[in-house]
């Protein structure tokens, strides 16, 4: 199974963010400036820094391109959208961070994760030689393609 590939991307905004009276900037990425100050406001001690003297501004560079919702995902389950995700390493506050795993552990008749396997999103791993044992599933190319494309663009509000 192929997934199409003249998907329309959707777009991450990054923003550089400095803070007067700080050395260094960070980046953050948010759908506005506004919101990039905000989140860098709430990681500070917030009695230390007012919101006024924290500065954002593109940083068009670090923009990150994600794919449209692939179609693949809408024969998905909610289950098996939550695994596939999962195994992606998707973090709901964090989005940006998705991507840094491709596996997930579980037994190795695990039904949603079988149901991936004949998806062609995942790969079980070996089992050793005793029975209904635990196993890595590992994301294919296409898994990690369509956990991209489910993956949202911020942080849960």
């Amino acid at each position: 199974m192929s997934t199409t590939t003249n998907l329309p991307t959707r777009l991450r905004k990054a923003w550089r963010v400095t803070v007067e009276g700080y050395d260094g900037e960070g980046i953050y990425f948010a759908h506005t400036a506004g919101r990039a100050r905000m989140m860098c406001w709430r990681g500070m001690d917030c009695e230390r820094g007012r919101i006024i003297e924290i500065h954002a501004r593109r940083w068009r560079e670090k923009d990150q391109v994600l794919p449209h919702r692939d179609p693949i995902a809408d024969t998905l389950s909610k289950e098996e959208m939550r695994c596939l995700l999962h195994a992606f390493g998707l973090n709901e506050y964090e989005p940006w961070k998705a991507g840094y795993r491709d596996h997930y552990f579980t037994s190795s008749k695990d039904k949603t994760m079988l149901g991936l396997v004949d998806r062609g999103l995942m790969h079980p791993g070996k089992a050793p030689c005793w029975e209904d044992t635990n196993v890595y599933f590992r994301l294919t190319e296409l898994g990690r393609h369509v956990a991209l494309s489910l993956t949202p663009l911020y942080e849960a509000r």
